[in-house]
């Protein structure tokens, strides 16, 4: 489905101010706020942009994230994809190919849980639905980039960023920026209906206050103190445009593993918000993870870039079409915390596989 300058207009600018008013978002594209709303609402009837999501923070409520990659012979994926499915925490998950053939995922565990999570694994293992996994932890806050496509030619049908100066920033900086700590966990100032309510942003954060709280079955104006709680404690990390694969044809999913020091980490947290492509990079134990949706013939000049100052990089294709994201999710929230027993993370989930496999 081909895509307009105005359209790629408007997402570029809505990914600038995900939650900024028509008015507002109108005046930054040049546009009237008629036409700006005319063309905003045909990227969402044509199913172009999905939704504009919260990216919860989640060690602010109290889960660890655990970036997971699965080895599996290609007959087990569907098997595998299905047990992710059903894991009441997991986050994301995609189907990859190079470094690792199998399946990316990440999942957000109740503090401490981490050892039951580990079983599960284990247990996929011994299905055979594994050959074989590795997995990482997050040190510091993600760092996000989206998607500019000012930079995108639409006559040439190519992306006009400058690499040699990107490179240049890299070679000049000499103490890049230090990374930002994850906030403390204030699970214990929040509720079920906190958990409700970061769902639905996580949904759909530019729906109407009144619309929120409707659904959430709060006042507005308890609504309103909400989301100012969230900002102020670190809730969410940011506010990013979900397009569909329709438009992201200009682009590949691209993820790197790579193993480097921290100084190393800290310098490309720095510069990944400089690319103008919808980045995330997660700052590990060894280094980072960087998953992107970058144009093809731009993804040696970035694989270079990182090998030239990582110890090691391993490259995955992602299958945008395999991908699932998962909303914010609630249902395992009690009022006493997270669900973090063994029979939830654990047998539960193989339970209701077995049942499925059965056709029970």
């Amino acid at each position: 489905m081909k895509l307009s300058r105005a359209d790629l207009n408007v997402l570029s600018t809505l990914a600038k101010d995900p939650l900024g008013t028509v008015k507002d978002l109108s005046r930054q594209a040049d546009m009237s706020p008629n036409t700006f709303s005319k063309h905003l609402r045909g990227l969402r009837d044509r199913g172009i942009l999905v939704s504009v999501s919260a990216e919860i923070c989640y060690p602010s409520v109290g889960l660890e994230p655990i970036l997971f990659f699965f080895k599996a012979p290609f007959r087990s994926l569907y098997d595998l994809e299905r047990i992710l499915d059903l894991h009441p925490y997991t986050r994301y998950r995609i189907r990859c190919i190079g470094s690792c053939n199998g399946i990316y995922a990440l999942f957000a565990i109740p503090s401490g849980a981490n050892a039951y999570l580990l079983e599960l694994i284990e247990a996929l293992k011994e299905m055979d639905l594994i050959a074989d996994y590795f997995y990482d932890t997050p040190i510091a806050r993600w760092i996000y980039s989206e998607n500019n496509f000012e930079y995108y030619d639409l006559e040439c049908d190519c992306w006009r960023f400058d690499w040699k100066e990107w490179e240049s920033m890299l070679d000049e900086i000499s103490e890049p920026p230090p990374l930002n700590k994850n906030p403390p966990s204030i699970l214990h100032r929040m509720n079920r209906k906190d958990m409700e309510i970061l769902r639905y942003l996580s949904m759909n954060a530019r729906e109407k206050r009144g619309v929120i709280a409707e659904k959430t079955g709060v006042p507005v104006y308890h609504l309103s103190r909400r989301l100012r709680f969230y900002e102020e404690n670190n809730v969410i990390d940011a506010y990013r445009i979900i397009v569909h694969g329709i438009a992201s044809k200009l682009l590949v999913m691209v993820m790197f593993d790579c193993e480097c020091s921290l100084r190393t980490t800290r310098l490309f947290a720095y510069a990944i918000n400089k690319l103008p492509f919808q980045s995330t990079l997660i700052p590990t134990r060894r280094g980072f993870f960087l998953q992107t949706s970058i144009p093809s013939q731009d993804l040696a000049k970035l694989g270079a870039s990182l090998q030239k100052r990582c110890s090691d990089v391993k490259v995955f294709w992602g299958d945008y079409e395999s991908s699932m994201r998962y909303w914010f999710y609630h249902e395992p929230y009690a009022e006493e915390g997270w669900i973090a027993t063994r029979r939830y993370i654990v047998s539960d989930v193989l339970e209701r596989f077995r049942a499925e496999r059965r056709g029970g």
